[in-house]
Parts: C-alpha cells; sequence; structure tokens
C-alpha cells in the first residue's frame, strides 16, 4: 500500500464534515418500467433521435445519434416501445426534451434476467489483461464515441473528444478523488470493479498514446486506494498517488496541480500543462464498451444524507429510471439534491430521471440558514477559494449587475465549488451571486 502523498492544490480549500460511508458492494436497482431519457445529458449540443414513437427498441440499442463531434449519443437502457419524444419537466422543474420508453412484461423480464446475470458475473470475472494491445487506438475511441461516454465526475463533457489530440499528453490523471460529501458510488466502484478501471485506464492511454498515468485517490478512502494498488500489479506505466483530503481535490484544476506540481493558467485546459483528467467511473465505461460491447446505459449513484443508515447505500441504476424509484424515505422538510450538497442543484421534482451525469441524491433535513449579514470584509471567502479569487467582490458585481466587472475580474475562472459560501460567516449567498454574474457575463461576450 503507498504512503499519503502530502500534495495538494497550493491555493484556497476547506474540509466540510464528510458523512461519507461506502458500501463496496453496490446494490442493483431494479429496471424501471418507463424510462425517461433527456436528448442533453452533456457538454455539448444535445443527441439527435434515430428512432420513431411507436417503434421498439432492444436494451443497449442506440436512439439518438451524436449532433456533432462535441456531442455524446444515447441508448436504450430497456427494451421496450417509444411512447413519445417531447417536452418533460427537469428535475430543476424547467422543460427539457426527451424520449420515453415503456416496457412490456415480457421486455421486463427478458432484461432483468441478462442485466442480474451480467452483474453477478462481472463481480467474478478477471479482465483480460492483454486487451489494450489487441484493439487498435483509433478503434478504442470509435468505440467511445459510439458508446455515448462522457465524463461522469459531473462535467459530463464527451469522452472520445478529450482523447482525440493532436500531441499525446504527457499524464492521464484519473481522477478517484470523489471530494465531495456523502457521495461515495466512486469509492464502490472502485472497491468492486478495481481491476476493470485499471483496465479501462489502460485503453485509454493507447487511444490517444499517453505514456503515463497517475491515478489518485483521496486519503480517506484506504479500502479504494488498496483495491485499485492491487489492480496496478506490476504495470510500470501506471501509478497511484494518494493525496491529502481536501475540498475540491478533486476539482481538474487543483488535481492537476496536486499531482504534477503544474498550474493551469487562466482560461486555459489541462491539455496546456500536459495533462488529460478523466473519472475513475469514465474509464470503467470505457472498459464496459470495448470488452464487453455495453454503451453507458446505466451508472452507480449514491443515495445518502438524513436519511436510515440501511438506507445510505450505492445502487447501479439504468440511466432514465425516475428518481422516485430509488427506495428512501423523505426527511421532514426535506432538502433533495440532485447530486452533493457542496457543486450539486436542488430538485423540485423527482418524476425526472437519472441521467449520465447523476453521482448521488442526497436528502437533507431542511434546516433554515442563518440570517443573511452585511460583510464583515473577514477575507475567510478568499482564503477558501481554491482559483484565488476574490469571491466577496464577485458576488458584489453579481447583486449589482455589473457583468463586465465581474468579467474583468475573472468570474470566468470560478469552479463553483460553493467553498465561499460554506466559509462566510454573514451566510451570504456569495456562489448565487458569483453564478448569476458568470451566466451573464457569458452571454454579453457572445
Amino acid at each position: 500500500m503507498p504512503q499519503t502523498s502530502k500534495h495538494s492544490f497550493s491555493i484556497g480549500g476547506i474540509h466540510p464534515a464528510p458523512h461519507k460511508e461506502s458500501s463496496a458492494d453496490p446494490t442493483l436497482l431494479p429496471l424501471p418500467i418507463t424510462a425517461t431519457i433527456m436528448l442533453s445529458q452533456h457538454i455539448g449540443a444535445p443527441a439527435v433521435p434515430c428512432v420513431c414513437v411507436g417503434e421498439h427498441v432492444e436494451r443497449g440499442q442506440e436512439i439518438a445519434h451524436n449532433a456533432s463531434f462535441i456531442s455524446a449519443g444515447l441508448h436504450a437502457p430497456i427494451s421496450g416501445t417509444v411512447v413519445s419524444i417531447g417536452d418533460i419537466p427537469h428535475f430543476n422543474g424547467k422543460p427539457a426534451r426527451a424520449m420515453v420508453i415503456k416496457a412490456s412484461e415480457d421486455d421486463h423480464t427478458a432484461d432483468t434476467m441478462g442485466r442480474e446475470q451480467y452483474w453477478s458475473t462481472l463481480r467474478l470475472r478477471r479482465p483480460d489483461r492483454d486487451l489494450s494491445e489487441s484493439v487498435d487506438a483509433g478503434d478504442i475511441r470509435r468505440l467511445i464515441a459510439g458508446a455515448g461516454i462522457v465524463g461522469l465526475g459531473g462535467a459530463t463533457f464527451p469522452s472520445h473528444v478529450k482523447l482525440t489530440v493532436s500531441k499525446a499528453p504527457e499524464v492521464l490523471i484519473i481522477n478517484g478523488c470523489e471530494c465531495e460529501p456523502y457521495l461515495m458510488c466512486d469509492d464502490a466502484l472502485m472497491q468492486t470493479f478495481a481491476e476493470q478501471v485499471v483496465e479501462g485506464t489502460e485503453l485509454m492511454m493507447k487511444s490517444a498514446s499517453i505514456p503515463r498515468t497517475v491515478i489518485a485517490i483521496e486519503d480517506n478512502k484506504p479500502a479504494a486506494a488498496a483495491a485499485i494498488s492491487a489492480a496496478i500489479d506490476n504495470r510500470h506505466a501506471i501509478t497511484l498517488e494518494v493525496l491529502r483530503t481536501c475540498y475540491p481535490q478533486g476539482g481538474e484544476k487543483q488535481l492537476v496541480e496536486a499531482v504534477t506540481g503544474r498550474r493551469i493558467p487562466s482560461g486555459a485546459l489541462p491539455a496546456s500543462v500536459g495533462a488529460i483528467v478523466h473519472n475513475v467511473a469514465t474509464a470503467f465505461a470505457v472498459w464496459q464498451a470495448v470488452a464487453d460491447g455495453i454503451p453507458l446505459i446505466e451508472r452507480i449513484v449514491t443515495v445518502s444524507g438524513d436519511i436510515p443508515a440501511g438506507q445510505r447505500r450505492d445502487y447501479i441504476a439504468a440511466i432514465g429510471t425516475p428518481l422516485s424509484e430509488f427506495p428512501f424515505s423523505l426527511p421532514e422538510h426535506a432538502k433533495v439534491i440532485v447530486g452533493g450538497p457542496m457543486m450539486g442543484h436542488a430538485a423540485v421534482r423527482l418524476d425526472a430521471p437519472v441521467t449520465k451525469g447523476t453521482s448521488g441524491l442526497t436528502l437533507l433535513e431542511g434546516k433554515a440558514r442563518g440570517p443573511v449579514q452585511p460583510c464583515m470584509r473577514c477575507g475567510a471567502c478568499l482564503e477558501a477559494c481554491p482559483m484565488g479569487l476574490e469571491p466577496y467582490l464577485l458576488a458584489s458585481y453579481g447583486r449589482l449587475r455589473r457583468w463586465d466587472d465581474a468579467a474583468a475580474n475573472y468570474v470566468a475562472d470560478c469552479i463553483e465549488c460553493g467553498s465561499c459560501s460554506y466559509s462566510c460567516p454573514s451566510c451570504r449567498p456569495l456562489l448565487d451571486y458569483i453564478r448569476l454574474a458568470k451566466q451573464r457575463s457569458k452571454k454579453t461576450r457572445l
């Protein structure tokens, strides 16, 4: 087992209570009878349907094409009949275009049996260590694109785009930090399917001719680190680095600095310092696509928060499953967050579906925030900001609708981690105003 590194990012950061109770063996959530597949589940152009209302589709069949290079296709999470294509309310209440598939009893039974057999076998199966040597780099990229794989750490950027490069990066960083409180899906994945994660990493390395990889995990996940370390075995091009626990360690720019010591300039991407970052769940999805020909139709989702201990679990859930089908009891005056409490978004309805970017469902007792007080100029938000920004100033520009001033003070560099709001003793909604300024200043530049 490797020793814990003292490495971390150099500016800001906070230490919220982790609230992590990892379950190393994720539970299969039953397939839904009716699945709702949002046509935009990724950064880039929404997918374009390639099946019609009334058409019968099979589980895993492509149902929507990539609309452009920066886009991701969609596949049927269940077998059934396409009953509608149109606008439905998303979890935030806003309308979004989606496809609805409804299964017959026979479809549901057959899918359930095949799915249970696959996952039970996968837990016992040892991956082919020579897989990356038997497939061409171009074929790997095509399989990734064809499987609709996106970044599963939250950003949902189409994965084939990152791996289509003119110049090979110096290092691939696999993000297993999972620094957001309450979320445990990546921890559970690494403990249960460590060998598949490592094999998927090798496939990504070959696809972009990357010479070495660092798998980065925070030191509050010792079981996951031990599983990954054992799976790496004697692969000398892949190393494990256990980093100090600090939020937001899993942020792309913060992670690149922690691993390489290089800071990404304002407005630049990790490639500018010779790095490329992918999530551990993305590596697993790549392995599934290449080894088993399975597209991205399900993922691990954490259900946690102020609910009974027996309900705090990780589930393997099909994309398109209604959030209401997870087994939990809502706390009194519940606040439901899709994602974690720091960067997640409040849900106003639970009939909305799981998407590719749904990492968790955090259910919190609706505790009232303290009253908003005037800024006391304490500097806590400056010390917490991992991007070295001035959150109190950017929030003021947002509140006063001074979009150009916000842009001039690098509001676009904000990663929306919430460290400023968390650290503010005056309970000021700093991130809310900063998000507004970031959105509006972006529109004024277009």
